[in-house]
């Protein structure tokens, strides 16, 4: 099926990353992307499907605030099956087209999700098996020069997070070899993106020093 990011369908059941349910039964999902870790699963964020159809309508043409997003999707951000989805059709009303640009943009600063804002389509047959979800990546896009210091650092601490909590699993629990070579691969990623994180976020910090020693200058010399 072809579908797009940035995108609602009518979809079943959502959960988070631990596979704990988020929304049972009925929902709607706005699409994000596929799932990089398993076939056949998206991720994006999840509404009950009562009356949904006039919060998809205000997100595709009202410009919302970053805490009118947050109120609508709160922590239903998670992962949903993509053999689920179906267009929504209200009234012969097409409603699966993608949001306003300025909340897309909004949901990206609130929630952190490095994901390019301009609506992709992609077909959910081309990510159905591992060999697919090997594809070059078309949806993030992480440009440091329009991400918030604050925001940095909040994926900083996130992300120490996780990672600590991988490498306390993988340290206490015994699995299959290859399960742990998978692990330890999934492992090495994260650090190698928190070492990138780090090295921006000095970066955002070190101009931010210069800039008030430069204000500090300019008070010295008036």
């Amino acid at each position: 099926m072809k579908i797009n990011t940035w995108t609602f369908y009518d979809a079943k059941d959502l959960v988070d990353v631990q596979m704990n349910p988020l929304l049972n039964g009925d929902i709607v999902f706005l699409v994000l992307r596929p799932d990089i870790n398993e076939p056949n699963r998206l991720l994006g964020f999840g509404l009950p499907k009562d009356k949904s159809a006039t919060i998809i309508v205000d997100l595709q043409n009202k410009e919302l605030s970053h805490d009118d997003v947050y109120a609508i999707f709160k922590g239903n951000l998670g992962i949903t099956q993509s053999q689920n989805l179906k267009p929504i059709e209200i009234n012969d009303t097409n409603l699966s087209t993608p949001i306003r640009l300025e909340n897309i943009e909004k949901l990206v600063e609130v929630y952190n999700v490095f994901f390019r804002t301009e609506s992709i389509e992609f077909d959910t047959n081309d990510y159905s098996t591992e060999e697919g979800l090997a594809r070059p990546d078309i949806f993030t896009e992480l440009d440091f020069n329009k991400i918030a210091l604050p925001n940095i650092l909040q994926s900083l601490q996130a992300g120490m997070t996780e990672y600590n909590k991988q490498m306390e699993f993988l340290q206490k629990t015994e699995m299959p070899d290859d399960e742990r070579k998978d692990r330890i691969v999934s492992l090495s990623v994260l650090q190698s993106n928190l070492i990138l994180f780090f090295d921006n976020a000095l970066r955002k910090l070190n101009n931010v020093v210069i800039e008030q020693q430069e204000e500090l200058n300019k008070l010295k010399s008036k």
